[in-house]
């Protein structure tokens, strides 16, 4: 039951490890480390010494927000953060926050995400003339065109972005912590640049490759184990 329960641990890590390096082009993206902790009550014990046997589990799922590289595309609808804080979008179920800031229009020439959710800004919708001039937008997220201020965006920032809750799509939904805007002495908003993934390549393939030599030792482990096993049951039937 020990090995087995190390081994639902470093499958999780596993897991999370190659989620990692799976999303290590996308924008915004915020790498996650699985947190262990040694559980409280002992489903079992020992006959032989040590008697008391500690179980661990995974835990949670601890997020890093740091900001990732900002990489540079010159698209005027790509839009970054610098420092804290997450662009508001409106989706079919109720507000959500993204690094993301890939950002296209719709139909209406409403500024939305790759996934068709509306960008949030401070009188609802931002809406762009496809046909008129280039977009400029300022620290504080206004987007303008032609010298008119179309809207702000609404950055918001949480005391405590770890008890964010992920929804997909590179989404994020709060919890109990409601949203503040940002500070914009410190917070920036830039066009024509996007935040890359803050995954770091090689961290998480040694991560991968520890993960994967503790899981095979414990399987040889165990197979050790049920081999002792099966030898003692053996020589206990012949003496019988």
């Amino acid at each position: 039951m020990v090995g087995l329960s190390a081994q639902q641990v470093l499958q999780k890590r596993m897991d999370t490890t190659a989620n990692n390096l799976a999303n290590l082009t996308t924008a915004g993206f915020k790498v996650e480390h699985v947190v262990a902790r040694e559980l409280s009550q002992k489903p079992a014990t020992a006959d032989d010494l040590p008697h008391e046997i500690s179980f661990a589990d995974a835990y949670m799922l601890q997020r890093d927000f740091s900001t990732g590289p900002l990489e540079q595309t010159g698209n005027p609808l790509d839009f970054a953060i610098e420092g804290d804080g997450f662009f508001e979008v409106q989706t079919a179920n109720g507000p959500a926050y993204t690094r993301d800031g890939r950002f296209n229009l719709n139909e209406a020439g409403e500024i939305i995400t790759r996934n068709g959710d509306v960008v949030t800004g401070d009188g609802g919708p931002i809406t762009v003339n496809p046909a008129g001039g280039p977009l400029s937008v300022s620290r504080e997220g206004s987007v303008s065109q032609d010298g008119v201020v179309l809207g702000t965006m609404r950055v918001m920032k949480f005391q405590t972005p770890g008890a964010l809750e992920r929804v997909g799509s590179n989404l994020w939904k709060a919890t109990d912590e409601q949203p503040l805007a940002a500070d914009t002495g410190t917070t920036r908003v830039v066009s024509g640049m996007v935040e890359g993934s803050n995954v770091n390549a090689v961290l998480e393939l040694t991560e991968m490759i520890e993960v994967s030599r503790a899981y095979t030792s414990i399987a040889k482990m165990i197979a050790q184990s049920d081999e002792l096993r099966g030898t003692s049951i053996d020589k206990l039937a012949r003496i019988s």
